[in-house]
Order: C-alpha cells, then sequence, then structure tokens
C-alpha cells in the first residue's frame, strides 16, 4: 500500500490516496454529522423519563454503540492523516482497535435485535413474543454488549502496533495475523445479516397476505425500520466483510513496498463506507419512526427556548422573552 520514495531506494513512505486521504476525510464527516445525530437521537429517546417500551431500549443501544464508534475516530483520523504512523502508545492501539470491533459488532447485533423484535411485533400476538418484556431487552441487550466485548478481547490480548515503513508504526492492521478471528468476523456478520434479511421477509409476507390488506401505521413503521436496517447492512456494512477475509487471507506477514493493489483499494473503501453506518442510523429514526419525528420537533423547540435571544425591540419594551427555565 505504499510506494518508494524518490532518491532513497529501498524505502517506502506511504502513497495510497484511498486509505490516507479519504478514509480520514471521510472520518471527519462521520464525526462532525454523526456524532451531533446520534446524541440528539438519544436525547429524544430519553426526553420521555422512564424507558418501558422494548424497542426504545434496543434502539438507545444501538444509539450508544454508533456514538461509541463516533468517539473513536479521533484517535484514527490523525493516523491516517500520517500515513498510518501511530503517534500514540501500544496501549492506546489496542483500546482504539478494541473500542472499534466493541461499537461495531455491538451495532450489528442491535440492528439485528430491532429487525426481530419488529419481526415479532407484526406476526405474533402480545402475550406471545419474545424479547418484547422490559426486563427481557434489558438483559438481551447486556448480553449483546458482552458478545461485543468478546469480538474486541483478541484486540486487547494481541499486539497491535509494530514498525512499517519509513520508520512508522502501524496500528490495528491485520498483514496475515488471526486469519482465523477475520473469518469468524465475517460469519458472525453473515448471521446477522440473515437475522435482518429474513426478518424483512417475514414482515412483506404478513402484509401481502389477504387478511392485512390494511395494515396498521405500526406495522407500516415496522416494516420501514426494518428496511432501512437492511439497506444500512447492504450499503454499509456488507461491502466491508465481503472484503476481509481475501483481504486477510491475501496479506503477506509483512507489507510489501509498491503501489497499492486493487484489493488494498476496495478494503480502504470498505472502511470508509463502514463508518457511514453510524450515520445512517439517526435517519433511519427519523424516516421510520413517526413518534421520534414528533419528539424530535418537541426536542428542538425545548432546546431553542434555551438559546440566548436578541434583545426586546425600543417599541415593544414590555416583550419578555421566555426562558430555558420557564420550558
Amino acid at each position: 500500500m505504499n510506494g518508494s520514495a524518490p532518491g532513497h531506494p529501498g524505502e517506502c513512505v506511504p502513497s495510497d490516496p484511498v486509505q490516507f486521504v479519504l478514509v480520514p476525510a471521510v472520518y471527519c464527516l462521520v464525526l462532525c454529522v454523526g456524532l451531533p445525530g446520534n446524541l440528539v437521537a438519544l436525547l429524544v429517546f430519553l426526553q420521555s423519563g422512564k424507558v418501558r417500551k422494548a424497542i426504545r431500549i434496543y434502539l438507545i443501544n444501538l444509539t450508544l454503540a454508533d456514538i461509541l464508534f463516533n468517539l473513536t475516530l479521533p484517535l484514527w483520523i490523525p493516523y491516517y492523516l500520517a500515513g498510518g504512523d501511530w503517534g500514540l502508545s501500544e496501549a492506546a492501539c489496542r483500546l482504539a482497535g478494541a473500542a472499534y470491533y466493541l461499537a461495531t459488532y455491538s451495532a450489528v447485533t442491535f440492528m439485528a435485535l430491532i429487525s426481530f423484535n419488529r419481526c415479532r411485533a407484526v406476526r405474533a400476538a402480545r402475550r406471545e413474543r419474545p424479547l418484547a418484556g422490559r426486563r427481557a431487552a434489558v438483559l438481551t441487550c447486556a448480553a449483546a454488549w458482552l458478545l461485543g466485548l468478546g469480538c474486541a478481547v483478541p484486540t486487547l490480548a494481541a499486539r497491535q502496533s509494530f514498525p512499517a515503513r519509513a520508520g512508522t508504526t502501524a496500528c490495528f492492521e491485520q498483514h496475515g495475523r488471526q486469519r482465523l478471528y477475520a473469518y469468524a468476523m465475517v460469519g458472525f456478520f453473515a448471521a446477522a445479516l440473515l437475522v435482518v434479511l429474513g426478518s424483512y421477509a417475514s414482515i412483506a409476507r404478513a402484509l401481502s397476505a389477504p387478511a392485512a390488506a390494511s395494515p396498521g401505521s405500526h406495522r407500516q413503521q415496522a416494516r420501514a425500520m426494518v428496511l432501512g436496517m437492511l439497506l444500512v447492512f447492504v450499503v454499509c456494512v456488507a461491502p466491508y466483510h465481503l472484503t476481509l477475509a481475501p483481504w486477510v487471507g491475501s496479506r503477506p506477514p509483512a507489507p510489501l513496498c509498491g503501489p497499492p493493489a486493487a484489493l488494498d483499494v476496495l478494503h480502504a473503501l470498505s472502511v470508509a463506507l463502514l463508518s457511514l453506518n453510524s450515520c445512517l442510523d439517526p435517519l433511519v429514526y427519523c424516516f421510520s419512526l413517526r413518534r421520534f419525528r414528533a419528539d424530535l420537533r418537541r426536542t428542538l423547540r425545548k432546546a431553542g427556548r434555551c438559546l440566548p435571544r436578541s434583545p426586546p425591540a425600543p417599541t415593544a419594551p414590555s416583550v419578555r422573552v421566555a426562558s430555558c427555565a420557564s420550558s
């Protein structure tokens, strides 16, 4: 993924514009858009006080996973802008990699759980729905976080930074290492994708039945949400996992000096697409949940009343400005 520096034969310096220009540019966009969007979404989900519904618990946890992913980006942006040179400690590299995996695969798990929950909401009676109670949702989310932590443990246990070309230090880049671990991640994604795809197919089949000629709005919203999750899987998450196995399998024990191979470019593009996942999830909430849109408008109105106002015009000195406390 590197080229030779002119005047220094045998010395390689980073020269991959996709990895070292496009990826940090996308990361900057995701950080500037995704982090505020997910923080607002979290505020919307929490504003109604005690969270009782299972679907809201799943959505809150998905939002937390997206926020965790966004918070890892300030560590990766300088790394890529420096041409793949990790300037922090080995411990920081391990923590950054572990948080990246924890956030990514926890989000994948929560999207699968949300899709399954919406499927059961459409097809099953309330008393028959698994994972639909508040207690069951909390326990399931705790198990999902533990599963995501299990995905991150190998990153914490093994060394992640190592010397690269031209005196740089690479971090969290698998060059022929931990191939079985990468293959397991691909299998994990495939299982989650099957859950989301099966949930959408089941909802579509239920709503197309003659008895459901005029499905209620909650069923239509359930279909829209699962469709949104499926699109996020296909557009953002699938490309990364489709290229991960062949990319890891083709990596030599040490990086070679030369222009990036086609598979290297595809993998770097898939890394950029994967990060867009955390930007698109709030849009899925907004377009598929009528209640979310209403709560969002209410939250924005409250926030607007908390903003400083301009002083009243001289012609209307008696007009009182609503304060944040009065809201």
